[in-house]
């Protein structure tokens, strides 16, 4: 790999952020150079990783916040609603269903912070300290 991927990622987000360009065309000549020079530094195969750096690298120039609320199931109201007291507006909220959780439910913040109310958590946390 010729650069890592959040070095790639921080040149994209800064192109894109560039208040000096004029329309939204410009937008997609920035992906298509951008991508030819991944693949002329045979990267191609990290993209996935370049973007998801990129798109962190975005939320914080931009101030938002990232919130994947995991749970075993779909969200109910009750839970909707519980889950509200960690969004704040202008977050961009993912949503996922991950069986393996059992029950409960887990908020990750900027894939960084977690809180972990799943009953696997619990259940492991009985197991290591036994």
């Amino acid at each position: 790999m010729k650069y890592a991927p959040h070095i790639y990622a921080k040149a994209l987000v800064e192109v894109l952020s560039d208040t000096k360009r004029t329309s939204g065309k410009d937008d997609a000549v920035i992906a298509k150079n951008f991508l030819a020079l991944v693949r002329r530094n045979n990267d191609e195969a990290h993209l996935k990783k370049i973007l998801e750096e990129a798109g962190r690298f975005a939320r914080v120039h931009s101030g938002v916040r990232k919130v994947t609320v995991e749970s075993a199931r779909a969200l109910g109201p009750a839970q909707r609603k519980a889950v509200e007291h960690f969004i704040k507006p202008g977050d961009v909220v993912d949503e996922r269903i991950d069986p393996e959780l059992i029950a409960g439910i887990r908020i990750i913040l900027n894939d960084e912070m977690q809180f972990d109310g799943s009953l696997k958590n619990k259940l492991n946390h009985v197991l290591s300290s036994a």
